[in-house]
């Protein structure tokens, strides 16, 4: 049964990325067509004058909640403080993708090809080098992969096999633009 997968071809499109001979890797989930690690999250430099302004910020937001009275806005404040707090002492792990003919694999998730919709990608370098996958269930969060290194044609090469690309999605999503200007 393997040795039928690894001479299954994948169907070409032109200029696609086709695995080499000396480079036939078969994996969990069919050949390996590309793969490489980034960190789960992005990681943040935040300075003495940031930990301030979040510091009277959340404290700010507490007293409000308290003198109101509105004890689950106080919980949610609280909570967060210790999201940020926890993200800030435990450094981001680095995760694997591997693209595969069957789908992809994100750290120990996989993903098949049928479950997504969409793809596209967000390239800014310095500041922002990402591929954004869209699934097709409203249940299913975005999800978010740091290109890191790798060329984006070459990643899209691959993905246009068995993905669309989202070609009208230029900006970056809002939360994420939020969440890179506040480091959080």
């Amino acid at each position: 049964m393997a040795k039928d997968r690894q001479k299954r071809a994948v169907a070409p499109v032109e200029g696609a990325v086709e695995p080499v001979e000396e480079q036939l890797i078969e994996g969990e989930h069919g050949i390996v067509l590309m793969s490489w690690e980034f960190f789960e999250r992005p990681r943040q430099e935040r300075g003495r004058i940031w930990y301030t302004a979040m510091i009277v910020a959340g404290g700010g937001l507490l007293l409000y909640a308290l003198i109101t009275a509105n004890f689950l806005f106080a919980l949610i404040i609280v909570m967060f403080s210790l999201v940020l707090y926890v993200s800030t002492i435990f450094e981001p792990a680095r995760v694997r993708i591997i693209m595969s003919e069957d789908g992809i694999e994100v750290g120990d998730s996989f993903f098949p090809y049928r479950d997504i919709d969409k793809f596209w990608f967000y390239y800014e370098p310095p500041i922002s080098k990402n591929l954004y996958l869209e699934f097709k269930s409203m249940l299913r969060p975005r999800l978010r992969i740091d290109l890191d290194e790798q060329n984006p044609n070459q990643v899209r090469q691959v993905l246009a096999q068995f993905l669309r690309e989202d070609l009208e999605q230029v900006e970056e999503p809002f939360s994420e633009l939020i969440g890179r200007i506040f480091k959080i």
